[in-house]
Order: C-alpha cells, then sequence, then structure tokens
C-alpha cells in the first residue's frame, strides 16, 4: 500500500474550472489546514489543463498546525491535511503572520536557485530579472539580501510590486539594440524572450517553471555562448537545507516587510470562494496583487 502524504484537498480543477470540494475528517494525528499559497503561474497552467484532460487537485503549498501554534508549510494541495512528519515541510515559528510566509515561500525559492550563482550575481552591477509576479518579487528580494547593487525589472505588470522596493528600476520592455545585460533571470516561465536580452557570454537563470520545453533554442544558447541555469528549488537540496535558508529568510522577511504599508501585495481569499478567484485569474479581470492566500477555516 502507498502512504499517503495528504487527505483532503479542498479545490479540484476540473474541466477548465475550479471546483470547491466539501471538507473531510482530518485523520486522528494529523495536521489541518489553516490556509494556502496560491501559484498562480504554475496552477493557471494546470487549470487550463484539465479542459481537456484528466482532473487535478489545485495547489500545492499548504500550511497546517494548531492555531497560534508552531505551524508547517507542506507541499500538499489547497486545504488537504498532512502528516506531523513530513520530511518536506518548512517550519514555521507561532504567530507568524500569513503574508510574511507568502513572500518568504517565494524569496526562497530565489534562495535556493541563485545559490551557487550568488558570485556571479555579485561580480556584475545589474541584474534583470523579467517578470512582475510573485517568483520575481521573491528575486528581487532575494538579489537585494545578496547585495546586488541595482536590478532591473522588465514586466508589463499593470502594478508590479517591485516598484515599491529601493534601488529597483521597472521597465515593460527590454531596450531595443544588441542585448548588453550580462546576467538575466526570467521569472516567468517564457525563457525565449528572457534569452533575447542576455548578452554573448552572459548567463541566463530560469527560475520560473517553463511552460514550454520548446521554448529555448538551443541554436540560439550556442551560438550566442550563453550559460542556461536551471534554478528549480528543489534541485541538488536536501530537506535538512532548504528548512534552514527558509528560515534565514523567513526571520529577513518578517523584520523587513511591513505588511501593513504593503498591502497592495495581497490578496486574501476565503478557500469557499476558490471557485470564483480562480474565475477571475483566467479572465480580464486578474487580481493584480503578486501574493495570494486562501484561508481554511
Amino acid at each position: 500500500m502507498i502512504a499517503r502524504e495528504h487527505v483532503g484537498a479542498r479545490i479540484i480543477f476540473r474541466k477548465g474550472a475550479a471546483i470547491p470540494a466539501p471538507p473531510v475528517p482530518v485523520p486522528a494525528g494529523w495536521l489541518a489546514a489553516r490556509y494556502s499559497l496560491v501559484s498562480s503561474g504554475t496552477e493557471l497552467r494546470r487549470l487550463v489543463g484539465t479542459a481537456n484532460g484528466d482532473d487535478h487537485p489545485a495547489g500545492y503549498m499548504t500550511v497546517v498546525g494548531p492555531p497560534g501554534g508552531e505551524q508547517r508549510l507542506v507541499p500538499v494541495p489547497h486545504g488537504a491535511a498532512a502528516k506531523p512528519d513530513d520530511q518536506r515541510s518548512l517550519p514555521i515559528p507561532a504567530a507568524t503572520r500569513p503574508e510574511h510566509v507568502a513572500v518568504a515561500r517565494f524569496q526562497v525559492m530565489a534562495a535556493l536557485g541563485l545559490e551557487r550563482w550568488a558570485s556571479y550575481c555579485l561580480a556584475h552591477e545589474a541584474v534583470v530579472v523579467v517578470g512582475g509576479g510573485p517568483v520575481a518579487v521573491g528575486c528581487v528580494l532575494e538579489l537585494k539580501r545578496l547585495g546586488v547593487a541595482h536590478v532591473l525589472v522588465v514586466t508589463r505588470h499593470p502594478q508590479p510590486a517591485v516598484a515599491d522596493l529601493p534601488d529597483v528600476a521597472v521597465v515593460t520592455q527590454s531596450p531595443p539594440g544588441d542585448p548588453t545585460h550580462s546576467v538575466v533571470i526570467d521569472c516567468t516561465g517564457r525563457s525565449a524572450q528572457a534569452l533575447e536580452m542576455v548578452a554573448p557570454g552572459g548567463l541566463l537563470g530560469l527560475l520560473g517553471t517553463a511552460a514550454d520545453e520548446a521554448d529555448l533554442s538551443s541554436a540560439a544558447v550556442h551560438r550566442r555562448g550563453v550559460a542556461v541555469v536551471g534554478m528549480h528549488e528543489l534541485a541538488g537540496h536536501s530537506n535538512e537545507s532548504r528548512q534552514a535558508m527558509f528560515q534565514t529568510v523567513l526571520q529577513l522577511v518578517t523584520i523587513a516587510i511591513d505588511i501593513d504599508a504593503r498591502r497592495g501585495w495581497f490578496t486574501t481569499v476565503p478557500g469557499e470562494q476558490a471557485g470564483r478567484f480562480y474565475a477571475a485569474l483566467v479572465s480580464a479581470q486578474r487580481p493584480t496583487p503578486p501574493f495570494a492566500i486562501l484561508e481554511w477555516s
């Protein structure tokens, strides 16, 4: 028998729509869901994929644990209960605000992905980040933590959260002409557009999950001598190293990010209303805050 790692997913992607699922009893000794963090890019691709495919439980980042006590961020579907001894989980100190957890969760992706390339990024005066969503915000925060002097963000997001950060310039497109950026980090999953911004001999970091494996031309990479670096947070990192990095990032985020002054960064939705939230995501009424939190009563 295969041991279950979660039970009671509360949202099912079915035929291109998000369908709420009723709660189920939490098994004895397991931890109930408190809230979930939305990764809109990856989840929208999964949602669209169910239009002509199989059902899929929504999400993969849920915070579980007792109210007021230490909780854990576990890679299980939205609203699911999890085992307390899940080795993949990231510990969260008691009384930590969900908004801080949301920011830290995306910054730790960048922290792990950039860890081997920190010295390379610091060797250049500026680093380009492509994207305006939560992955991009986390990437910018991590670059500033590392000490990168200037960050240029390329995004068409109407209200990019990164515009609030110091020493960060935001443009809607890279200036035309020969690319001059030695370090470009793609946070959108559309790596072809990012490759066009990298100078010959430069580095392209893939932090966002690519939607199409054929999107990046190996011939273009070869001709321009660009180094392409995969920056998936699970690649080459132990559970212990991920937990340690998350603690480091969460402590800094808790101190540095004033949640009340950054209300435009966040949207919080009761989990029972997730159907309307996902419908808005795929429509022209898509919410603009990068960090979305689904609450479970």
